[in-house]
């Protein structure tokens, strides 16, 4: 079957377990919204309080995608329901965790997974290398209107293809930027037109908006085998 060219559409795959269903998540979306990307081993687990549901923990970053070296982390466990997430000591898992109200990093169930395979995590240490999370306006969700037209695309290139782009305050793309080797072969009208048309910004939150005047995201593109039984980064919940 012949290769199309397609947004890497999620971070990780739907992970299911009997009725729970977590979201999926884009990469360029988990860079944007998430404040601390990484895999970590956790060392030790503290309920906050009995049958608080809340654990503070201790871990080590075996690498880190995105923020802070920290030491801490806050899980909501879920505890008796069926998106319940208790981690095994000594044991990796990814993780992707959000700043609460208390400025305290936390974590759950549909925002912690198995390690993804090396195709995948080469793709994350390409992002963070680059530090596209500090080029990233906060809160902004890349949404694909529709599957790009592969035929504008060089066949012969593999790997990942890497394009800046900035916004207006309506959030729609008024400038696109090669940002590595294979998306500058790729880069003409045409491609910036497909772009332009088929993806498109929104914030997070309805109606919230970005009191900045630069607004960017990247655009992240890979081959796949097919578009209708695409790979995608999967994970396995332990």
């Amino acid at each position: 079957m012949k290769k199309k060219f397609i947004l890497i559409i999620l971070l990780f795959a739907t992970s299911t377990t009997y009725a729970c269903t977590c979201p999926l998540i884009k990469i360029t979306n988990a860079f944007s919204h998430f404040e601390f990307i990484g895999i970590v081993e956790f060392q030790s687990l503290h309920e906050i309080e009995n049958n608080s549901g809340y654990y503070q923990s201790k871990f080590k970053i075996n690498e880190l995608f995105k923020g802070n070296n920290i030491s801490e982390l806050l899980i909501v466990s879920g505890e008796g329901s069926t998106c319940g997430f208790s981690p095994r000591i000594n044991t990796e898992y990814f993780i992707l965790g959000y700043k609460n109200e208390e400025g305290l990093i936390e974590t759950s169930y549909c925002l912690s997974y198995n390690s993804p395979d090396d195709e995948k995590l080469s793709i994350l240490r390409e992002l963070a290398q680059k530090e596209i999370s500090v080029q990233l306006t906060p809160n902004l969700r890349q949404e694909l209107l529709d599957k790009l037209n592969s035929t504008l695309f060089d066949k012969s290139v593999t790997g990942t293809f890497l394009y800046e782009v900035i916004l207006n305050s309506d959030l729609e793309i008024i400038e696109i930027i090669a940002c590595n080797e294979n998306a500058e072969r790729n880069f003409n009208e045409q491609i910036k037109k497909e772009i332009k048309q088929k993806i498109k910004y929104e914030t997070f939150e309805e109606n919230q908006k970005i009191p900045i005047q630069k607004i960017s995201s990247f655009i992240l593109l890979s081959w796949t085998e097919n578009y209708e039984n695409e790979k995608v980064i999967t994970a396995t919940k332990i």
